[in-house]
């Protein structure tokens, strides 16, 4: 795979959007309207109490 190749398909990574931003390849609306498009996972989400399982490994 090609270096540009990985870029286009971490264009839309979280950790890499203000960077991508920043360096013109994606906008910020863009990143609105990916993010719109997202659907809602809610429902199939467990949540987790970090503090607990923190205090069930001690």
């Amino acid at each position: 795979m090609s270096l540009n190749k990985a870029l286009e398909n971490l264009k839309f990574d979280k950790r890499l959007e203000e960077l991508n931003i920043k360096m013109g390849r994606l906008t910020q609306s863009e990143v609105d309207k990916q993010t719109a498009a997202l659907p809602d996972l809610e429902s199939q989400s467990e949540k987790l109490d970090i503090e607990k399982e923190d205090k069930d490994v001690i």
